[in-house]
This record gives structure tokens, C-alpha cells and sequence, in this order.
């Protein structure tokens, strides 16, 4: 047995590695011919648009993999099958199940790395493609760096910070509001016209602070100025750029959750983009499980229907999933259904293809 599991382990890799790269060069000419105007308009130097690709490729990589491992999949049990080596095994007795183990290794060390990807590398290298395409490429927001304009910032303990305008070197606030939550609840809220930071607390000038009760009732007082301590929030968080959940990792995005969930606003769609950084990776196994029931009960004649099944197959389980993201986003679907639903459906779908497979 170790010498067929070298033997399909060895076709398969060689497809897995030759559909991997190809995937990842249709992804980058498709994108670079849908960039190709911005990049001339905006003079784009050689080794800019290069390094904007490098940092894409992880991200291609994670995207690719399931539709790669399910056309090695398809190729490499298709030609045994075809050439009738697969006969052969079923004839010695061998299980669909125990051929296809070697593949479904690969496919956990697929998945596992994928994962790892998306957690460590993927969020940095987003963050810097869109770094180089958005400043240094397109040249937008140049005050950026200078200047935040109607700055929402969601602090720690239930905290959100509202402002008009954020001076980044002078660490000076313009118009600020700064409401604190507990449990859901607003307890205290301050409004002034300027916050500055003195190298240990929060100033506050020519404003109002607002106490409330577990009742409700309100006590206003008015300042001249304020400092307040205990605040976890320095100048440096109000100067980083938004970012958005496909540039967090799964811990970034949790806490991000929970400061947000503390402040008594809505978390459903975090929670759907939480599950779904989990979800995402068991594509890998799935689609094998799929492509080895597939591949094993038809003969491939050519690589172009491996290639044409893949790609529909990659296609339809991605549309499930994103159906089912939208789904959690909008509320008409409890989050964790939602993430893991196309895992369920094509999950049950290749189970009960394989055990079919196995009996025929």
C-alpha cells in the first residue's frame, strides 16, 4: 500500500502544483488587466505594480487552493481511473476510502495552511496592497496621514469616540464627542469643542459632561476644561486608517467583537466574517471529498473537463457560501449558520456521493 499511496501521492501533488500556479496567474492577468487604465493613468512604476502583486499572491493562494486541489483531484483519480489502475486496486480489494486517504492528508495539510495564511500573512499583505494602490499608486487621501475627517473610533469598555476633525501631529481634537457604555447602556457623555492629549490623559475644552443612572436621569455639568484619566484610547489609534475584517486575523476580529458588542451595537455581521475565516479553509477537504467520489466513477478524457468541472464546482460552492454571508449580514440567518452553510450542504453532498462510490 505504501508504494500506490507514493504513487498517487506523487500525481497528485505534481497536478495540485502545476493547476495551483496556473490559478494564480489567470487571477493576476485578469486583475492586472481590469487595473491596466489606473496603472497608466497614475505612471506606475515596474517595481511598484510588482510589489503590489507579490503581496496579492497570498491572498491569491488562499482563494485558489480549493479549485486547485479539486482539479488534481479530478486529474490524477481520472487518469487511474481511465487507465484502469483504479480497477486494478478496487479488484485487490482495495476501498475508494483507503485510495483516497494519501489525497485527503494533502488536503488537511491544504487546509491547515491556508488557515495559517489567512490568520499570519494574508490581513499584513491586504493591508499593503491596498497601501500601494490607494497612496503611492492612485495617490489618494495625501492629507490622510495629516488630517481624519468625521472620525468614528471604537475604543475599549464600550467606548466610541466621535470627532470632525483629527489633527495627527498636534494629537488635537476637533468637535468631540466621547460616549461610555455599560452593558449596552450609555453612562457617561462628554462633549467639547476640542480634546487634546498631554502626554498622559485626555484634555477636554469648552464642553458638557453627561452622567446618567440606571434609571435614565441625566446630570449635566458644564466645563472650561477637563482632563480625564483611565482612558485606554492613545493618539496613535486615532491616526491608523480603518480596517476592515478581511484585514484582521480571527483574534484581531474577536476582540474587535467583543468592544464592539460592549457598546450595545450590532455584532450578527462580525460574527458571520468570524465564522467564515474558519469555514473557509474546510473548503479544501470538502472538495476533495467531492472530486475523489466524482473522479472515481467517471473516466477523464481530457484536462479541459477536469479544468471545466473544477471551476463550476468552485464557482456554485462559492456562490452558496457568499449567499449564505449575506444571509448572516442581513439578519435572516443566525451567523454560524450562515458561515458554515456551504460546508454543510457540499459536506452531506460528498459523503453521500462517496458512499455511493463506494458501493458501485
Amino acid at each position: 500500500m505504501r508504494i500506490l499511496d507514493r504513487y498517487l501521492l506523487r500525481e497528485f501533488t505534481v497536478y495540485l502544483a502545476l493547476g495551483l500556479a496556473g490559478f494564480v496567474v489567470i487571477y493576476a492577468v485578469v486583475d492586472i488587466i481590469e487595473k491596466l487604465g489606473s496603472f497608466l493613468d497614475h505612471r506606475a512604476s515596474f517595481v511598484l505594480i510588482a510589489t503590489y502583486y507579490l503581496n496579492l499572491v497570498p491572498k491569491i493562494l488562499v482563494q485558489m487552493m480549493p479549485v486547485a486541489l479539486l482539479l488534481a483531484t479530478f486529474l490524477a483519480l481520472g487518469q487511474l481511473n481511465k487507465f484502469g489502475e483504479l480497477t486494478a486496486m478496487r479488484a485487490a480489494g482495495i476501498s475508494i476510502l483507503r485510495i483516497l486517504v494519501p489525497v485527503f492528508g494533502v488536503a488537511a495539510v491544504a487546509a491547515v495552511g491556508t488557515l495559517l495564511l489567512s490568520e499570519f500573512v494574508v490581513p499584513r499583505s491586504a493591508r499593503e496592497c491596498n497601501d500601494i494602490l490607494n497612496r503611492r499608486i492612485q495617490q489618494m487621501s495625501n492629507m490622510r496621514g495629516v488630517e481624519r475627517t468625521d472620525l468614528t473610533y471604537l475604543g475599549q469598555g464600550g467606548r466610541i469616540w466621535y470627532m470632525r476633525l483629527y489633527i495627527v501631529p498636534e494629537r488635537r481634537m476637533h468637535e468631540v464627542s466621547l460616549q461610555e457604555f455599560t452593558r449596552g447602556r450609555l453612562v457617561r457623555r462628554i462633549d467639547a469643542s476640542e480634546a487634546t492629549w498631554d502626554g498622559q490623559r485626555w484634555v477636554f475644552v469648552s464642553g458638557v459632561k453627561r452622567t446618567f443612572d440606571a434609571q435614565g436621569h441625566e446630570i449635566a455639568e458644564t466645563f472650561p476644561r477637563l482632563a480625564v484619566g483611565g482612558l485606554a484610547e492613545r493618539p496613535e489609534d486615532f491616526s491608523r486608517d480603518d480596517i476592515r475584517p478581511e484585514e484582521m486575523n480571527y483574534f484581531e476580529l474577536s476582540a474587535y467583537i467583543t468592544r464592539l458588542r460592549s457598546s450595545g451595537a450590532r455584532v450578527a455581521n462580525y460574527l458571520v466574517d468570524l465564522h467564515m475565516k474558519l469555514a473557509f479553509p474546510v473548503i479544501c477537504i470538502v472538495v476533495v471529498l467531492i472530486g475523489g467520489a466524482l473522479a472515481t466513477r467517471m473516466r477523464m478524457q481530457s484536462a479541459a473537463l477536469g479544468f471545466g468541472l473544477s471551476v463550476a464546482i468552485a464557482v456554485l460552492y462559492y456562490a452558496v457560501m457568499r449567499a449564505g454571508q449575506a444571509l448572516g449580514h442581513n439578519g435572516a440567518m443566525p451567523p454560524y449558520l450562515a458561515a458554515w452553510l456551504g460546508d454543510m450542504i457540499f459536506g452531506t453532498i460528498g459523503l453521500v456521493m462517496l458512499r455511493e462510490a463506494q458501493k458501485a
